[in-house]
């Protein structure tokens, strides 16, 4: 008599398919402050806040430590109509308001501080022909050993922090997190409230998250460093594998090095 293991009959009965070999054969989402998955703690940070004036790569920082992560940012694109509409109803509310001036002194430079953020929005959006967007952006840490998990929040919280970004870490909300960071295109919606952060198109160009830390080829000449890192430059410009051609431009004034 033929024995069948119950693989092979659960498969032949239709119930079994790829994704049973996918999923993870351990999960633990009891602490509120990590989500355990075969053995590896994964926890998450959401920013919630950073300049709009931002003139450099607000990821370029933490990019560079090489740490254990992943990152996920998400952006919805604003109905421009729709936005200017809100932002003069808004303005306008404000105004009156402010003219009043029945408030205590708190309430009155948060009124001013808003009031001005929507003309300066309506603005670039009406002279400027910016677009407004909805940005999300998670961070999920993961290690072995939750004492290196601690760390490397600490680490990620205070490089985010000493570039003007706010951040909170996303307790109770780990798996939320965790979703929204793997390849599922998945912005979860209980924590799109806590991470949104209205941007302009100017802004978004700060989000871009792809930094080359070093250049390097093996076989280079030293041409100089990276003004980002201070590491060394050496680039082989004969190599024809990795660039067409060997030409080089340079800028700069006369006399600087």
């Amino acid at each position: 008599m033929k024995i069948i293991n119950n693989n092979k009959l659960n498969f032949i009965k239709g119930i079994y398919s790829k994704k049973d070999e996918m999923a993870p054969s351990y999960i633990n989402n009891n602490n509120p402050k990590n989500i355990e998955i075969d053995n590896i703690f994964y926890s998450g940070i959401i920013i919630v806040n950073y300049y709009r004036e931002y003139n450099n790569l607000i990821l370029k920082k933490i990019l560079e430590n090489n740490l254990n992560m992943n990152i996920s940012i998400f952006y919805e694109k604003q109905n421009a109509y729709k936005t200017i509409r809100d932002l003069t109803y808004h303005i306008a509310n404000v105004g009156v308001e402010l003219k009043d001036g029945n408030q205590n002194r708190q309430d009155i430079d948060i009124a001013a501080f808003t009031y001005n953020d929507a003309k300066y929005i309506r603005k670039e959006i009406q002279v400027n022909n910016e677009d407004l967007y909805f940005l999300y952006i998670y961070i999920d840490v993961f290690s072995k050993n939750q004492k290196e998990i601690e760390y490397l929040l600490n680490k990620i919280e205070g490089i985010l922090n000493g570039a003007g970004m706010q951040t909170r870490r996303a307790n109770f909300r780990q798996e939320q997190v965790f979703l929204s960071c793997i390849p599922l295109m998945m912005n979860n919606q209980d924590i799109k409230n806590a991470a949104k952060r209205n941007v302009l198109t100017s802004g978004i160009l700060a989000t871009y998250p792809f930094i080359s830390s070093s250049i390097f080829d093996e076989t280079g000449i030293f041409i100089g460093t990276n003004i980002y890192n201070n590491s060394l430059i050496f680039i082989d410009r004969y190599n024809s594998e990795k660039y067409k051609n060997a030409n080089m431009c340079i800028f700069g004034t006369s006399g600087s090095r």
